[in-house]
């Protein structure tokens, strides 16, 4: 009988084991892009920062992009986002057809698409300038004239 119980232990252990291993989809998360780093922001003294939240949200539907960085001004938007590594030989083929869908999407705006981390850095910065009100529409539109220089300069 000592066998018996060993061997009932041994297989209660290996259920409860594979049990607790497998995967549960239910717990995954039903937006696989809630990781996606995007900040809306908004500044009620400033230029409406209206258009690039609306471009994160409509990028943020994509699932191979893990970043999305957007500033305007009334004449130019910029938009800076990072794709998943595994996607990165695509690179070129994904920043045209988002280039494209942006334009089309904002055609009373002068839209620049970067992929560069560089240019995702200095949006970001940007960003929160504008989230802590440390910057005032002359400056903003003049730094962001700044980065669009840069970001065609690194292409």
């Amino acid at each position: 009988m000592n066998m018996y119980k060993k061997s009932f232990v041994l297989y209660v252990g290996f259920v409860i084991l594979l049990t607790a291993c497998g995967n549960d989809l239910s717990m995954e998360p039903a937006d696989n892009n809630e990781k996606i780093d995007l900040t809306k922001i908004s500044n009620e003294t400033l230029i409406s920062q209206q258009p690039s939240n609306k471009a994160k949200d409509l990028l943020r539907k994509h699932d191979e992009i893990i970043t999305v960085k957007a500033v305007n001004t009334d004449e130019t938007m910029l938009i800076a986002i990072e794709i998943e590594h595994m996607k990165r030989l695509e690179l070129a083929k994904i920043q045209k057809q988002y280039q494209k869908e942006m334009k089309k999407q904002f055609k009373d705006l002068d839209v620049e698409l970067s992929t560069d981390k560089k240019i995702i850095i200095e949006l970001n910065k940007l960003e929160k300038q504008i989230i802590n009100a440390e910057i005032q529409n002359k400056e903003l539109k003049k730094k962001l004239k700044q980065i669009v220089k840069l970001s065609k300069e690194q292409t």
